[in-house]
């Protein structure tokens, strides 16, 4: 600022200078900048501005980084264990509940009817016979050749053969061979001459036994292929994606890439941890640590996320204990719980051993208490903090004192909301109210 006396009056300039650090690479947009300023010669009041600019930024070099680099996980597969388990509530984990025993109870019946009827001579099917044998290779002919029951069984037996194909003598023949079976069959005279209708059968059987069945083999061809046909898809066209972004250095547009994939698909660990990853990169602790936490409850195990865990440690003692993550997700202790249920009542099915019985219902117990531990851990109304000495008010508005400052990625468990500020504590005395804005709910 330059201050000089001109005409009598205090006059000067004053000069504004903005130090501009780019976080990634691309093309921005600087926006307008705009001073408002009293005009003494016009008595009004004006505003100076400067227009729009746009600004290349180009990628940086960082052959040694600060810190060490997270590498990106390439999977998308959603943790189906928790949205299996939540599909089935409840006639699911009913019918798992009630279904061993059920089948436990039938299986005893059973066993009982069967012990009841050892004594019990088996009873033997009588042989078929010749002409038994016959007539069956009959009705699997005339079945293979007229698939409608109704037309091979009715009046239209005759009429349904020559569609098929067959000559209408041999079909009218089939028609009144099929009737004398029937009479011979349930008439009054029983099965009549035996050995004639068996020589009759015979030849009917020659005749018939070319099997039909080429043009359904070709309709069958032609579903498939158009099936094939339907599958293929044309190629969408390919853009910049988030791991090349994330390569080029051009963190922002990356970090925005991962967020939209990570709200299109919320149970997918890999997008909270590239997320995560990004964010760490640029900077931003706090907001990393809300991005793996997601991951974390979604895929505990994964070595990436615990690699996450070794590079942004939680600040402080009391945030680490709310951020602690289990060996498994609730949903994975559930089906846990639910295989071994099944287990035990199996084996008290085939009466095992009494050790072994007593060994599944302690593991079936402990599933079952580190799903609930592993659920309320989770559910537990948890806020990250996104910036560094974030101040913990006493009152819910900017002008209150702060009664403590808290690190970026410190966890706190929130009470309630007010408008746009939350009240928050933890175990280690940290009480107040924070802004929304302030904090990430995970």
């Amino acid at each position: 600022m330059r201050i000089a006396p001109r005409d009598g009056r205090i006059a000067g300039t004053k000069v504004f200078h903005y130090l501009v650090m780019p976080d990634s690479a691309g093309s921005f947009i600087l926006p307008e900048v705009r001073y408002p300023y009293y005009d003494l010669a016009t008595g009004d009041y004006r505003a100076a501005t400067i227009a729009p600019r746009a600004l290349a930024v180009a990628p940086g070099i960082e052959p040694h980084p600060a810190r060490a680099l997270p590498p990106l996980a390439r999977g998308n597969a959603p943790a189906w264990a928790d949205d299996l388990a939540r599909d089935l509530v409840p006639w699911g984990w009913l019918l798992l509940l009630l279904g061993p025993l059920l089948l436990v109870w039938l299986r005893r019946r059973r066993e009982t009817a069967t012990d009841a009827a050892a004594s019990a001579p088996p009873a033997t099917a009588a042989p078929l016979t010749r002409l038994g044998q016959l007539e069956r290779q009959f009705q699997a002919v005339l079945a293979n050749h007229v698939p409608d029951q109704p037309a091979r069984d009715g009046d239209g037996l005759a009429r349904a053969l020559r569609a098929t194909g067959v000559e209408s003598a041999v079909a009218e023949h089939v028609k009144r061979l099929r009737d004398r079976l029937r009479a011979s069959r349930y008439g009054p005279r029983g099965l009549g001459d035996a050995v004639e209708l068996a020589a009759e059968l015979e030849q009917v059987l020659q005749v018939l036994g070319a099997e039909p069945g080429g043009k359904g083999r070709r309709v069958v061809a032609a579903i498939a292929l158009m099936a094939l046909v339907g599958l293929a898809r044309p190629t969408a066209a390919q853009t910049v994606s988030a791991e090349a972004l994330y390569d080029a250095g051009a963190l922002r547009a990356a970090a925005d890439s991962f967020a939209a994939r990570a709200a299109a698909a919320p149970r997918v660990p890999a997008h909270w941890y590239n997320l995560g990853a990004t964010l760490y990169r640029a900077g931003a602790d706090g907001k990393a640590m809300a991005a793996w936490t997601r991951a974390g409850r979604l895929a505990p195990r994964d070595a990436f996320v615990r690699r996450a865990r070794e590079l942004l440690p939680p600040p402080d003692a009391a945030s680490e204990a709310l951020l602690t993550m289990g060996l498994a997700t609730p949903g994975e202790w559930a089906l846990a719980a639910g295989l071994c249920w099944i287990a035990l009542w199996t084996a008290v099915a085939a009466r095992r051993r009494r050790s072994v019985v007593l060994t599944l219902a302690l593991a079936t117990v402990a599933a079952v208490a580190l799903a609930a531990r592993e659920g309320l851990r989770q559910a537990q109304p948890l806020a990250i903090v996104l910036n560094a000495g974030t101040p913990v008010r006493v009152a819910p508005y900017g002008g209150a004192s702060p009664a403590s400052m808290v690190e970026a990625g410190a966890a706190l468990l929130v009470e309630r909301r007010y408008g746009a500020w939350l009240e928050v504590h933890r175990q280690d005395g940290v009480r107040g109210w924070v802004l929304a804005a302030e904090v990430s709910r995970p």
